[in-house]
């Protein structure tokens, strides 16, 4: 069965079950995060139609070399830093064109199988990756994730900042002051584990080539230097491309800073979130021209050979190429979580936890185990704006594993599902849920680790005795 088809089974059976109703499911369907997804896909094919992602490829070819271990820390690296100041999913999305911009040369180049040889379950559909390109496009995600958790400018970190400031005088500085060590060490430990399941670290055929690809450098030179001459001088569709993908950034940039006013603080009347700045943008990308045909109609001159000029990216481009079963998996996503608290199981899971009475200590334990699990099952924007205040706040009394629960929404590892850059990833570069969970599942466990031990060491530093209300 289809995974599009699998995804509106929530649609059917939640309603049918008395589990909520279908208004607030389909309200679901077209959250604030869906549509800023799809801006970002239509960001990533964009690139794709201008060659653009191809013209960067080239850039990190020429930095990285054929070494594909390398490439898969150095892209890590990138996309985590990246998505500390723009947002994860933008960020992902970009990288990972990028990245397949440079799979695929490598594969031209000789030096890489970027296929797989197992046959797709679905006929005619692409192929699957194979086990070193399928470690790099996780450590995108995974890298997207890591720097979304130490981020001041995006949520979910504002909304949780702005949570926990209704209790307690925290500073910017000091709510990051728990993620600095998870971060760090996070990065390391995925890192490794990636090298050691996809890129044949210790052992192994993937070993072999991951070797071979190392020892093809010349091999790679001789052909980027016969891509760059059949590229050309960068022209005018790639440099407004790169443009527009430039003002994007910066918009998400000054959006919503904790640390300072943004653009999102003075439209007092209604919330402004992702998808206002990557919508925006996007109907740009639909409606500016590739070249410089259409300034004959203005103030240019007239051009000495008659054209047309079409945009940056068509919408028959965009609707062949959105992974729309994922983006519909995602959207279930968020159809599980209103269930979650339509149900009322939200509430009771709320007091369960209350009527036990427990010490900071095994709380801390439980708040980052639940935490990780709802965050797993959808992404933590939508968690946060669900589940946090209701079940969270310190009124009811169970505002003890607040703290930990909000830190381990960022243990975002485990599906396509779990958060936006996943299932971006997931729909590129067609990975399949099993492989998040082995690239994710010693990442999580690690994650909830350095969590607790954060939080023992520097959340009453940082909180000043929050954990002791």
């Amino acid at each position: 069965m289809s995974q599009g088809a699998i995804a509106f089974l929530f649609i059917i059976f939640l309603p049918i079950l008395g589990i909520t109703g279908s208004k607030l499911l389909c309200i679901a369907h077209y959250t604030d995060l869906i549509f800023a997804t799809f801006g970002c896909l239509f960001m990533g094919i964009m690139m794709d139609a201008s060659r653009l992602s191809e013209r960067l490829a080239l850039i990190v070819i020429g930095i990285c070399g054929s070494n594909l271990r390398v490439l898969q820390a150095g892209i890590m690296v990138v996309t985590s830093l990246s998505s500390i100041f723009v947002s994860s999913s933008f960020m992902s999305a970009f990288w990972m064109k990028v990245t397949q911009a440079i799979i695929a040369e490598l594969g031209n180049a000789g030096v890489l199988v970027p296929n797989s040889d197992e046959e797709p379950y679905e006929r005619q559909s692409r192929p699957y990756p194979s086990n070193p390109v399928v470690g790099i496009y996780l450590s995108i995600a995974y890298g997207a994730t890591f720097g979304g958790m130490i981020s001041l400018f995006q949520d979910p970190n504002a909304d949780l900042y702005k949570f926990f400031q209704k209790f307690t005088d925290v500073k910017p500085g000091s709510f990051l002051m728990l993620f600095v060590g998870p971060f760090i060490l996070g990065l390391v430990v995925t890192a490794i584990w990636i090298n050691v399941i996809f890129l044949g670290l210790f052992s192994g055929s993937v070993k072999e080539q991951v070797q071979a690809a190392a020892n093809g450098k010349d091999a790679v030179k001789r052909a980027m230097e016969d891509k760059k001459g059949a590229l050309g001088p960068w022209n005018a569709y790639a440099i407004l491309v790169f443009l527009m993908i430039i003002i994007t950034m910066l918009l998400l940039f000054t959006r919503r800073p904790i640390c300072w006013p943004g653009w999102y603080d003075y439209f007092h009347r209604s919330k402004c979130g992702l998808s206002v700045a990557i919508i925006a943008m996007c109907l740009l990308y639909f409606a500016v021209p590739a070249n410089y045909f259409f300034c004959r109609y203005y103030w240019c001159r007239q051009p000495a050979k008659e054209g047309t000029a079409p945009s940056l990216v068509s919408w028959k481009i965009v609707n062949n190429n959105v992974p729309w079963a994922h983006v519909f998996m995602l959207c279930a996503g968020y159809g599980c979580l209103t269930g979650y608290k339509d149900s009322k199981l939200l509430q009771l899971v709320s007091n369960g936890i209350f009527n036990q009475k427990l010490d900071n200590s095994v709380s801390l334990i439980v708040g980052c185990l639940l935490g990780t699990l709802i965050t797993n099952l959808a992404p933590a924007q939508g968690v946060v704006a669900n589940t946090l205040d209701s079940m969270l706040n310190p009124r009811n009394g169970a505002g003890v594993i607040a703290l930990p629960y909000a830190a381990a929404l960022h243990n975002q590892f485990l599906l396509p599902v779990s958060t936006t850059s996943n299932t971006i990833v997931a729909g590129f570069g067609n990975v399949r849920p099993f492989q998040f969970l082995l690239g994710g599942v010693v990442p999580t466990l690690f994650m909830i680790i350095f969590i607790c031990a954060s939080i023992a060491i520097f959340g009453n530093i940082a909180f000043k005795g929050y954990l002791q209300t």
